[in-house]
């Protein structure tokens, strides 16, 4: 894997949180079940949030991974009791040459074949940062579009934290307590909107 040499300019962003690859693009390397280290390895050099707390299952390569968690959403998962994982961050290193869409559809199947009672996978788009439409080549549906879950966006030392990883951390969302935690390491912005995709496995 090659390591981000910090005297590089910083790569122009892709659709998912990677460089732009280059074209035309190419099937995705063959992908396996990859650790929750080397995931959030790739995801801390090129994702834009960073690493993953409390990953379920990551899969991927060299190149890039998918990797999911329990899905945050109580509207899902309290109707759903388990039978649902989101798809947190993808990821592709920078310039890679192969579609991403091409690695979300293996990760697909693998999911379907590892967790049989899963029956659908949800994920978001930050329309900050991309359109969706990758998800939509994977053959996820939207879902619906809505307003940021959460007034701010939260960054710790000039770097992006989502608010999940702080929940994770810390049991809070409460900005006075994070400011108490940080103190001037913290700060916040106002998020965007969100669009929801959903893919069905059963």
């Amino acid at each position: 894997m090659r390591l981000k040499d910090s005297s590089e300019p910083a790569p122009r962003r892709g659709e998912e949180g990677g460089a732009a690859p280059t074209q035309p693009l190419q099937k995705s390397p063959q992908v396996s079940r990859i650790s929750a280290s080397v995931a959030n390895s790739m995801l801390s050099q090129w994702h834009y949030l960073g690493p993953v707390h409390g990953i379920i299952v990551a899969y991927g390569h060299r190149e890039g991974c998918c990797v999911f968690t329990n899905c945050r959403s109580y509207n899902f998962e309290g109707a759903q009791q388990g039978r649902v994982l989101e798809l947190a961050r993808m990821v592709g290193s920078p310039g890679h040459p192969w579609a991403m869409s091409s690695l979300m559809a293996v990760t697909v199947r693998l999911v379907k074949r590892d967790f049989p009672d899963v029956i659908f996978l949800v994920t978001y788009a930050d329309l900050e940062h991309h359109t969706g439409k990758v998800y939509e080549a994977a053959g996820w549906g939207r879902d619906g579009e809505r307003k940021g879950h959460h007034k701010f966006l939260a960054s710790i030392d000039g770097v992006a934290v989502s608010y999940r990883t702080l929940w994770d951390y810390h049991k809070t969302e409460n900005m006075e307590k994070l400011i108490a935690i940080y103190g001037p390491r913290i700060s916040f912005r106002p998020t965007c909107p969100k669009r929801r995709y959903v893919k069905w496995l059963k």
